[in-house]
């Protein structure tokens, strides 16, 4: 059986494209022996070794009840937050803490007050989940012991320092494809340009460190906040993943 390691980036709504390429994973009998995340990928990936599959989680996104976990919170600090007890939630998250996964799972976070990118292989999966994913002004950041949490892809985007330590295969997943500047050179587009490379920029070095690289410059065209097209996506990751990952199946 091949092992690997996997990186999985942020991405939002794009996730269902992780889920599609660890559905081409479980397929084709592929070990997963540790996992690097943030935020989606975070998510993902801690259902995903918590022993909820692909599929299942794919289910868990399309459902009514899946919008019910977010809420507007009149710019109290955030525009949306998330109901952390919302039953659907603790189904795509049912493990307590990273300690009690059968695999080394690290989520990444950005600490407010040290300007830090912390990894954790501890605590409590859910609420660091949810730091993980905190992207600001969305949702508010998570305080969690001496910390100040916000999004981990702020400063890692496609997270896979910890994986360096292990003998497997780096696999990275990157849901934000940096493609050329489309020419544009009003202000907006000028300064929206200038952040997506202050955030997604370094995933070109992260891309050269990893052993494969799943992406697709289609991901572009998919809204980070539109509930419309998991099952595309879902398709999508599944047919990249056999496109870079067919060398190494068994």
């Amino acid at each position: 059986m091949t092992s690997i390691t996997l990186a999985l980036s942020g991405g939002a709504a794009r996730g269902a494209y992780h889920l599609g390429v660890l559905e081409y994973i479980d397929h084709h009998d592929i070990c997963v022996e540790a996992i690097c995340g943030t935020s989606i990928g975070a998510i993902i990936a801690a259902s995903y070794f918590s022993g909820v599959t692909p599929k299942e989680q794919l289910e868990i996104i399309k459902s009514k009840a899946f919008r019910e976990i977010f809420s507007f919170h009149y710019f109290k600090g955030s525009l949306f937050q998330i109901e952390g007890n919302h039953e659907l939630l603790t189904r795509w998250i049912p493990t307590k803490n990273l300690e009690d996964l059968n695999k080394p799972l690290y989520l990444t976070a950005v600490d407010l007050y040290s300007g830090k990118n912390l990894y954790f292989d501890h605590g409590d999966i859910k609420t660091l989940c949810m730091a993980s994913s905190a992207l600001i002004p969305f949702f508010p950041p998570v305080s969690y012991q001496e910390y100040r949490l916000v999004d981990g892809g702020v400063k890692d985007h496609m997270p896979m320092q910890p994986l360096k330590q292990y003998y497997y295969p780096i696999v990275g997943v990157n849901l934000h494809p940096l493609l050329p500047n489309d020419g544009k050179q009003t202000l907006w587009s000028t300064a929206k340009r200038a952040l997506f490379l202050s955030i997604y920029g370094h995933s070109v070095e992260a891309k050269n460190i990893c052993d494969f690289y799943i992406s697709s410059d289609e991901l572009a065209k998919y809204s980070l906040f539109s509930f419309k097209h998991f099952d595309e996506l879902f398709t999508m990751g599944y047919h990249e993943a056999e496109k870079v990952l067919d060398t190494i199946v068994e």
